[in-house]
């Protein structure tokens, strides 16, 4: 009898090891924590609850159907507050659930200091120097007009230099919260120095030079990224084009570490039940006997 409760127990843990694993894997970007958390359970919920009488189909049914609300109204609640708990230079898809952290391109990602990205414009004859969220200036350039039409040049996200009255000429202002557009994730630089000859025509003001960036996942490359020039609109609004893989969706860090305290909590409850049952089993026979 003790044998054949030893290998129930084992073959319990063995059972709480596959779950943990199963967690583990689904916590990777093909979905969230909390939605494949719900999954497992609704699985589960639903083999617990199957029984083959008319009634009780029904109150398998009804419980199903309370839990899937309940599983969903969790979901929402949890998008909610993954969006407030985004970092800035990260983005969540809202189709795919895919978690994708530009900050490693950042000066975030260089321990502060600014990271600036090159790009030659070809056709334009400008050589472009770009920061992902953050300034590519390394120190600032607001004494004597250095930047034509801007007052604040560590706001500035993008720039070149007039060939001829050798000024700084921004592109746009920086932004740290990229967007997602269907499949690609953009980032939007408003607010640079004013585009010639351009005036908005409801308020009259001159347009001000602005830039998008696209980001594209490449795997396969061995930098850490390459931005490439790929086109303007009469020179006032500029598009980049930036390959790397860290624009490739990974796992968010918080779902990770969640997973772990969670297979944690789950393998040490069913040692409890392990060895707790082998006490009193021990018990029971000692009174017997």
């Amino acid at each position: 009898m003790s044998r054949l409760y030893q290998r129930l127990g084992l073959f319990a843990i063995f059972l709480v090891v596959c779950l943990g694993l199963y967690l583990i894997k689904q916590s990777e970007p093909n979905g969230t924590l909390t939605e494949n958390g719900a999954h497992l359970f609704d699985t589960v919920a639903h083999l617990s609850l199957h029984d083959n009488s008319a009634k009780g189909k029904v109150g398998a049914n009804v419980a199903s159907k309370q839990t899937a609300e309940e599983n969903k109204k969790m979901q929402e609640k949890h998008k909610a507050d993954l969006a407030l708990e985004l970092e800035p230079c990260t983005v969540m898809s809202p189709l795919s659930h895919h978690f994708i952290d530009l900050s490693s391109l950042s000066s975030k990602g260089n321990e502060g200091r600014a990271m600036p990205w090159a790009s030659k414009g070809y056709d334009s004859g400008l050589n472009f120097t770009l920061g992902v969220c953050s300034s590519p200036f390394k120190k600032t350039h607001d004494a004597n007009d250095e930047v034509k039409d801007i007052t604040n040049s560590s706001a500035v996200g993008g720039y070149y230099i007039d060939p001829k009255t050798g000024k700084y000429v921004s592109i746009g202002e920086y932004s740290s919260k990229p967007v997602v557009r269907g499949k690609k994730i953009t980032l939007s630089y408003t607010g640079g120095s004013y585009c010639e000859n351009m005036y908005n025509k409801e308020t009259g003001e001159k347009v001000r030079k602005s830039t998008i960036l696209t980001f594209t996942c490449d795997r396969e490359m061995l930098a850490k990224a390459s931005v490439s020039y790929v086109g303007s609109f009469n020179d006032c609004s500029y598009i980049f084009e930036v390959r790397s893989h860290h624009a490739c969706p990974t796992a968010a860090k918080a779902d990770n570490l969640a997973v772990i305290w969670i297979f944690f909590f789950i393998l040490l409850a069913a040692l409890l039940v392990y060895f707790s049952g082998g006490l009193i089993y021990k018990q029971i026979k000692l009174q017997k006997s």
